[in-house]
């Protein structure tokens, strides 16, 4: 599919049970349409329709929590516009209830997400057993999708609530079991990798479909999950599953990886993307409102430590900075030191297309990015890509004592932007796996800036959902940065909960099973 479209007037009369969190009441919205669930899927229009409908509500989700969850609390950011919501968030001073952050906090449409994966779960199989209009197959690959995605929702889920009620069957009727406790994190692991297993079984492999989830994107799940759980071995073999299924090869240089952000169809590293198009959903991508947009000041800035730590990559020579992440996605040419970077709302243009006949804010020659309005932004987010997988693979690799084979991948993220030095295993003493491990998080930070990967990659190192002793990595680089803010809270004590998002007061209001078992030390 080209372009994923959502004007379906039959399935927006079909959402009216699908919330399983978030409103007052689950079932107090009324159906704009006779037609129920059970009997919709007649045809393959139907099929199409549905799962359309499914990567609609996928877009929903992340528009804005692909930053929200994974980005804004990490080391990458700072404030550049004013707003309650960018002070709160980069303070760690979130709460259950709170008009400027309630969005991030919020677990209905991931939910809404899960719902529609359901119908698709338990429809898709009749109509393959019917072969409905001659595309069983065509059913199948939707049926793995569905897996796929729900697995997907619940992985986020995992990683920014922590435990989470489980769902698995749609719900049809009004006197239907809507509310559920929050399952314990080995229950909703092993629904994610259930799910995962079964979409295995059933997605296709179709490696030009870079706005679908398929097979390769699948196994690079399946690797991310591995990777949270500190199960290095299985997530050796996903991770080979992955390179192999994916046929991916790397870019060769600066321009062909900035193409992964402009146009990722037609990247060799690209595995799963965000589709957007602005004209069709009918508002812009995230994107622009968080790091750089046409038509307002953007609310926040990569670090100008990153930027300072990218110009200064040189191979030696007239120490002009080499690596092509810095120069492909940051204005050098207004912002020619860490100074003037540092007192602007600098904008980031790792997602924007250069234009080098445009001129610069100041009105002088040189080229500048084109950072698309608010409303217009159409940016396709990366939801996995092949150096997400390869860098996963090089910690689990580390983590087995391959520390060259760890190396070598490293080496090649740096060489084929541009950056030719490399890291040698004789650069290392003492705990050698530690050294190395922090060496891969910096380059997986260089290489995703602005991907929604910083923040859980904080949190995966050292032991998860420990609020004693846990959370090493992420309380070694982030409470600095928060001692040095006023009003902040840092994570320790009672506080090293907050690594974790609250829980929004409205799912207490309609769930009264949750009661009683907000995230500590969070109020409901």
């Amino acid at each position: 599919m080209k372009k994923i479209r959502f004007t379906i007037l039959t399935f927006s009369g079909l959402l009216f049970m699908l919330t399983i969190a978030g409103c007052k009441k689950f079932l107090d919205v009324k159906p704009v349409s006779t037609i129920t669930p059970g009997s919709y899927w007649k045809n393959k229009t139907d099929a199409d329709s549905w799962l359309a409908g499914t990567y609609n509500s996928l877009q929903t989700t992340l528009q804005n929590n692909w930053f929200d969850w994974g980005e804004v609390r990490s080391d990458n950011i700072k404030g550049a516009g004013t707003g309650n919501a960018q002070t709160k968030f980069l303070n760690n001073v979130l709460s259950a209830n709170d008009g400027d952050i309630n969005g991030a906090t919020r677990w209905s449409d991931l939910y809404t997400t899960i719902s529609i994966c359901n119908y698709g779960i338990k429809y898709y199989p009749q109509m393959i057993a019917q072969n409905i209009d001659g595309a069983a197959s065509t059913y199948t690959d939707y049926l793995g999708q569905s897996y796929g995605l729900r697995a997907l929702m619940y992985f986020y889920g995992m990683r920014v609530w922590g435990r989470l009620p489980i769902t698995t069957v749609p719900i049809e009727s009004v006197g239907q079991t809507v509310q559920f406790p929050r399952s314990s994190i080995a229950d909703v692991k092993k629904q994610i990798l259930s799910d995962i297993d079964l979409a295995l079984k059933n997605i296709g492999s179709n490696k030009a479909s870079k706005y679908y989830i398929q097979k390769a994107a699948i196994y690079a799940l399946q690797t991310d999950v591995y990777m949270w759980f500190h199960d290095y071995d299985l997530a050796l073999v996903s991770s080979q599953n992955c390179i192999t299924e994916s046929g991916c090869t790397w870019v060769q240089n600066a321009q062909s990886w900035k193409n992964m952000f402009t146009d990722p169809a037609s990247s060799t590293e690209t595995i799963f993307n965000l589709f957007w198009n602005s004209v069709e959903r009918g508002n812009g991508m995230g994107v622009s409102t968080k790091l750089g947009s046409g038509s307002n000041t953007n609310q926040y800035m990569i670090t100008p430590k990153i930027f300072q730590d990218l110009k200064a990559r040189t191979n030696g020579l007239n120490e002009l900075p080499v690596d092509g992440r810095f120069t492909t996605s940051f204005d050098t040419l207004s912002y020619k030191t860490v100074n003037d970077y540092s007192t602007a709302s600098a904008q980031f243009g790792k997602f924007s297309i250069f234009d080098p006949n445009k001129k610069r804010s100041d009105n002088q020659l040189g080229g500048a990015f084109i950072y698309e309005a608010n409303v217009d932004c159409s940016v396709k987010i990366p939801i996995y890509r092949y150096a997400d997988v390869m860098l996963l693979r090089a910690e689990a690799l580390n983590q087995k004592g391959s520390y060259q084979q760890a190396l070598d991948i490293v080496n090649t993220v740096r060489s084929r932007v541009g950056y030719k030095t490399a890291a040698l295993l004789s650069d290392y003493s003492g705990d050698i796996t530690k050294g190395i491990e922090r060496t891969i998080l910096t380059e997986r930070q260089y290489e995703f800036l602005g991907e929604g990967k910083r923040w859980f990659d904080l949190c995966r190192i050292g032991k998860m959902y420990d609020f004693t002793n846990g959370y090493e990595y992420l309380r070694e680089v982030m409470n600095p940065i928060l001692s040095s803010r006023t009003g902040s809270v840092k994570y320790e004590g009672a506080n090293l909960g907050r690594v974790l998002y609250p829980i929004n007061s409205d799912a207490f209001n309609a769930n009264p099973k949750l009661l009683g078992d907000q995230n500590a030390p969070y109020d409901e």
